[in-house]
């Protein structure tokens, strides 16, 4: 699936650009001020960007995903509150940066409630990713699935989501710590943390040795 990293971003920006540009418009109180404007750019980036890729890897994962390959799943470990604070750098950059150069007319006061109810937003949606969003290892191929809504850039930084279809031939290896999972992809596009149940740990370590996964030492980690 990381190989469709950019198919997937492309169809979300080109969704961003009609909105803003054909259906927004239509309704006139969305440009009658530059605070109006400022949160309807943060909506289509916050909410409206990462909820089509969303819609995009769901529809290609449940395509993908067959009842009768599935073996186990395991709940996600990612680094949420890290990628919160990308969230509020990216926030406070499109609120507080107009208002510095002074090139738009808003009050202190309104960007401090706007950069508020982002956070709020951003954490929420961060939430539900972190509720609903499953590593599934199915007989043939590895797929994270669920309702991930983190935004998903083509490139190798920390705000990307790794939701997708994998095969086992997409992974240099993984690395467990006691109930802690790393699987590291090839060529440096990233890694998936999960976290696995206390009892299933040694089935798991068996499963993907059995998929002919490099089972990493901890000095072996950083090379990846």
């Amino acid at each position: 699936m990381f190989k469709h990293r950019s198919l997937i971003s492309i169809i979300a920006f080109m969704a961003c650009i009609t909105i803003f540009s054909f259906i927004m418009p239509q309704f006139d109180f969305i440009f009658s001020t530059d605070l109006n404007l400022l949160n309807s750019t943060l909506a289509l980036i916050i909410v409206v960007f990462p909820g089509v890729e969303a819609l995009v890897r769901s529809v290609m994962t449940s395509r993908a995903y067959d009842p009768g390959k599935f073996f186990f799943s395991v709940t996600m470990n990612e680094n949420y509150t890290r990628q919160g604070v990308y969230y509020a750098i990216l926030i406070a950059v499109i609120l507080i940066m107009p208002f510095v150069r002074g090139s738009v007319f808003v009050t202190l006061p309104q960007v401090i409630a706007s950069t508020i109810f982002w956070l709020l937003v951003s954490a929420g949606l961060l939430s539900i990713t972190q509720k609903k969003t499953k590593v599934h290892f199915m007989n043939d191929s590895i797929i994270i699935k669920g309702i991930d809504l983190r935004l998903e850039f083509p490139l190798n930084d920390p705000l990307r989501s790794n939701s997708g279809i994998y095969t086992f031939r997409d992974f240099a290896g993984f690395y467990v710590d006691g109930t802690n999972l790393q699987l590291f992809l090839k060529d440096k596009q990233g890694h998936i943390k999960a976290s696995l149940p206390a009892d299933k740990v040694q089935h798991i370590i068996a499963f993907l040795l059995s998929k002919e996964i490099k089972r990493l030492q901890m000095h072996e980690v950083g090379e990846y």
